[in-house]
C-alpha cells in the first residue's frame, strides 16, 4: 500500500508539474491529483522540491536500469549497445510521454541549483557511459569519425531530446528506430 501511494503521488506530480510548471502546480494540487492528503503526501516527501527531485530520480532510476540490460548484453558490441540505447529511450518516449517531457522541462529549471546539479549529474552519467563505447569503437575500427569521442557523446545524449520535439512536430515514421538511429551513425560515421 505504501509503494502504490509513493508512486501515485509520482505519477500525479509529474503530469501537474508537466502541465503547470513546478511554480505553477501547488502541493495541494498533486495531492488531490493523487487521491490522497496534503499530511499524507508530506509522510512521503518532505516538500515540493524534495518531490520534484524525486519524481527526477525515479523517471532517472527506470532509464538507467534499462540502460545497465542493454549494457550488459552488449559488453563487446559498441554499436548494437548504442543502438539498443536510443531504442530503449525512443520507447520510454513513447510508453511514458509525461515523464519524458519531465526530463525535457529541467532545462527550464537550471537556475534552481538542486534541479541543475541533479539535471547534470544525470547528463554527465550519460554521457560518460556513450563516451566509453564510442572511444572503444573507434579503437576496433566500427567509428571512422575524428571527432573528440566526449563531444560525439555529447551529441548522442542530447539526440535524447530530439524524439521528444520531433514527436510534437514531425511525422512518426522520421523516429521510428532505423530512420532514427542512421542520423545518428551518419554523425558517427559509422559504416
Amino acid at each position: 500500500m505504501y509503494k502504490n501511494r509513493h508512486q501515485k503521488i509520482l505519477d500525479a506530480a509529474t503530469r501537474l508539474f508537466n502541465q503547470k510548471g513546478y511554480t505553477g502546480v501547488t502541493t495541494a494540487e498533486i495531492a488531490k491529483e493523487a487521491a490522497t492528503s496534503e499530511p499524507t503526501m508530506y509522510k512521503h516527501f518532505k516538500n515540493k522540491k524534495e518531490l520534484f527531485l524525486a519524481c527526477f530520480q525515479s523517471i532517472v532510476g527506470v532509464l538507467f536500469m534499462e540502460y545497465r540490460k542493454v549494457y550488459k548484453e552488449n559488453v563487446n558490441d559498441e554499436i548494437s549497445y548504442l543502438r539498443e540505447v536510443m531504442e530503449v529511450y525512443y520507447d520510454f518516449v513513447e510508453q511514458n510521454p509525461d515523464k519524458s517531457m519531465f526530463l525535457a522541462h529541467m532545462l527550464s529549471y537550471r537556475d534552481i541549483p538542486e534541479f541543475n546539479n541533479v539535471f547534470k549529474e544525470f547528463i554527465g552519467r550519460s554521457i560518460g557511459s556513450i563516451r566509453k563505447m564510442i572511444e572503444s569503437a573507434k579503437e576496433k575500427g566500427k567509428i571512422k569519425s575524428k571527432v573528440d569521442s566526449g563531444f560525439l557523446a555529447g551529441m548522442f545524449v542530447i539526440q535524447y531530446f530530439t524524439p521528444i520535439a520531433l514527436k510534437e512536430f514531425m511525422n512518426q515514421k522520421y523516429l521510428m528506430g532505423e530512420t532514427f538511429f542512421q542520423a545518428i551513425c551518419d554523425m558517427l560515421k559509422i559504416d
